[in-house]
């Protein structure tokens, strides 16, 4: 029976933010693993503390080194696919308060429907 290698669990959102696969991450964090190991004794928290911000730093470097390789149009592509999902909750959200809107006036008309006539 083989165990999953433990990895923060922030590790699938920062690769996400930075803009990196997640197996470049979890890679990121075995070097990072690795060089707080000769500066801490493993599994202390000065060890974590030292292991997570030379990730950060890593996965900083990492983007940036993306970024340049893309002649720059890396960033541009991200800042679209942003905002094209911004858009699309824009739109969820407006498609649900037309809905709601419709079933509160089916609610209204039925409840007038209902209502006893008085002669």
């Amino acid at each position: 029976m083989s165990s999953k290698p433990k990895t923060p669990k922030l590790l699938p959102w920062l690769a996400k933010k930075a803009g990196i696969s997640d197996a470049r991450s979890v890679a990121l964090w075995r070097e990072a693993e690795r060089w707080a190991e000769r500066r801490a004794a493993p599994g202390s928290s000065d060890y974590f503390r030292l292991a997570v911000d030379r990730l950060l730093e890593l996965v900083a470097a990492e983007s940036l080194r993306a970024d340049a390789a893309s002649f720059g149009w890396r960033p541009w592509a991200r800042a679209q696919a942003r905002l094209w999902a911004l858009s699309m909750q824009a739109a969820q959200e407006g498609a649900a308060l037309t809905v709601r809107g419709w079933r509160l006036i089916g609610s209204a008309a039925q409840q007038d429907a209902n209502a006893p006539r008085s002669v």
